[in-house]
């Protein structure tokens, strides 16, 4: 009676067949699982990832040079993705590098200005109160600030800087993301910003000011985690000197002021380097591998353009009677002057000298070519 009473135990090992059947199900559990949460990155970051697909399928016209343009008051060019564009006063337009016109958008700015880098160019409304960021197809966002913008700038990873006026401090700095969200703001209590830049991935930006202190100028560059609200990570002192340009460079913060050059370190703020100009500022021209600073020459009424190594000592000079536009791509100064283009090297020795078929007022290299800017035109010439 006992025995009978007694419950069996129940044997749980399952056939093969079963065991195969129950890793199939969690194989396919496991693959679903993956490609949900693919596909909310997907949903979640749909314009990193098909912007540039839309993009490479573009209907564009048939493009060639030179580019005959609206006419306008004033153009400002710039690169975008290796095409170009062209800010009007009315106009955002965007072209292949092979002149083709990719897409014209109303702005509808008061005094727009515009920058950029990599695949956006933000354009902002000087001293109103709008901004937008675009692709070279599209509007990516727009945004209406609390105050008055100063300037705005372009950063890695998407991101912008905007920097505005208020009533209870001297500036606002905001940054934004790709989706124009404030993700960072610093209220400059006395000091005016001058100058912002971003480093390589975005999360720490460096910032000129300037402000006064016993009646005279006292200007400095200020370093900020964007990723942490806190104050300044560190300060480095310019002097009484105002920075004309501000860059994160792989050998440091660089900076030209009025009065001299100054390289600080990234992580510390100490100065790795530094120079003091004796001449007037006309220009500011570099690249990663080459600095050029371009000054008034009195003595000759033209310019002296002086290239700076490493160490912010300078190591070769050339003086020209006469020079409209330059820019610096890798080891090469390129000269723009009347209907001639001149290429020099770091040593700034003559390397070749392309004649125009007109004169233009702005060159802009890009994609082994230099693009000219004339009235109503740009054009190409093949380098």
């Amino acid at each position: 009676m006992e025995e009978k009473n007694t419950p069996k135990k129940v044997d749980d090992k399952r056939k093969p067949s079963e065991k195969k059947k129950d890793r199939r199900r969690l194989i396919k559990l496991t693959v679903f699982g993956v490609i949900l949460i693919a596909l909310l990155v997907i949903i979640l970051n749909w314009r990193t990832f098909f912007a540039p697909l839309r993009d490479a399928f573009l209907t564009v016209g048939k493009g060639g040079f030179p580019v005959m343009l609206p006419g306008s008051t004033a153009y400002d060019m710039g690169e975008l993705d290796g095409n170009f564009y062209l800010l009007t006063d009315t106009y955002l337009y965007t072209y292949n590098d092979g002149g083709a016109e990719i897409k014209s958008t109303q702005h509808g700015f008061n005094h727009p200005a515009s920058s950029a880098e990599d695949r956006r160019v933000l354009v902002y409304d000087k001293n109103g109160k709008e901004l937008k960021m675009y692709s070279k197809s599209d509007e990516i966002f727009s945004r209406t600030m609390d105050d008055a913008i100063v300037f705005s700038q372009m950063g890695s990873n998407e991101r912008c800087a905007v920097v505005t006026t208020s009533t209870r401090y001297s500036n606002y700095l905001y940054i934004l993301n790709n989706e124009g969200k404030q993700i960072f703001r610093w209220a400059s209590p006395e000091e005016k910003i001058m100058r912002v830049c971003f480093s390589d991935r975005g999360n720490y930006v460096y910032v000129s000011v300037v402000g006064e202190q016993n009646g005279e100028l006292n200007c400095a560059v200020l370093c900020f985690d964007i990723t942490k609200e806190q104050g300044e990570l560190w300060r480095a002192s310019t002097g009484s000197s105002i920075s004309y340009t501000l860059e994160c460079l792989n050998d440091g913060i660089y900076t030209i002021t009025e009065k001299g050059a100054f390289l600080f370190d990234k992580e510390t703020g100490e100065i790795k380097a530094q120079n003091t100009f004796t001449k007037q500022i006309n220009s500011v021209c570099d690249s990663e591998e080459m600095k050029a600073v371009v000054f008034r020459d009195s003595a000759s009424n033209g310019v002296n353009v002086v290239v700076y190594n490493e160490n912010l000592e300078p190591s070769a000079s050339l003086l020209l009677e006469n020079a409209d536009d330059f820019d610096i791509e890798g080891q090469t100064l390129y000269v723009l002057s009347g209907n001639e283009l001149t290429a020099y090297g770091q040593d700034l020795t003559e390397r070749n000298t392309y004649t125009l078929d007109d004169e233009y007022s702005d060159v802009m290299i890009m994609n082994g070519g230099a693009y000219l800017l004339g009235y109503n035109t740009v054009a190409c010439v093949k380098l």
